[in-house]
């Protein structure tokens, strides 16, 4: 495990925790990265890049502005609502939270955040699209 403070978060290199965790919230050991504010937690050096960093900085900017119990609540809310009804499975309905839709919609964007509007993530609640990770970073949406 790896350790390094950066300009606005704590960067952890951990190879096992990041897969622990991922298998935990979406069913896969193929997590890049996770985030827990002021934390960034990546799997390995080869994650620490830019749209990477921005996807999990998104996240950090989601948990700040809902006291981090809102995020987990909503996206809670979100992942079952998927799964129970819309019959999504694991990952589908990971990606259709409105915290993974914001990020991965946005991460390439390196203006985003600076650019992002308080209460954003209510957004992206009520404006669904369905897509799948099409490659490292790489999205194709459904409809």
């Amino acid at each position: 495990m790896k350790i390094k403070i950066q300009k606005g978060y704590v960067l952890v290199v951990s190879e096992s925790l990041v897969r622990f965790v991922g298998r935990i919230g979406t069913g896969s050991t193929e997590a890049k990265g996770l985030a827990f504010f002021p934390f960034i937690f990546v799997r390995s050096e080869e994650f620490v890049v830019p749209w990477v960093i921005d996807h999990e900085l998104i996240h950090h900017r989601q948990e700040i502005e809902t006291l981090f119990i809102g995020v987990l609540l909503i996206s809670s809310i979100e992942f079952w609502h998927a799964r129970l009804f819309l019959k999504k499975n694991t990952m589908q309905s990971y990606l259709y939270t409105a915290a993974e839709q914001e990020a991965y919609l946005n991460m390439r964007n390196p203006d985003y955040l600076s650019e992002r509007k308080l209460g954003a993530l209510f957004h992206y609640v009520v404006t669904k699209r369905d897509f799948i990770l099409t490659g490292p970073g790489e999205i194709t949406f459904l409809d």
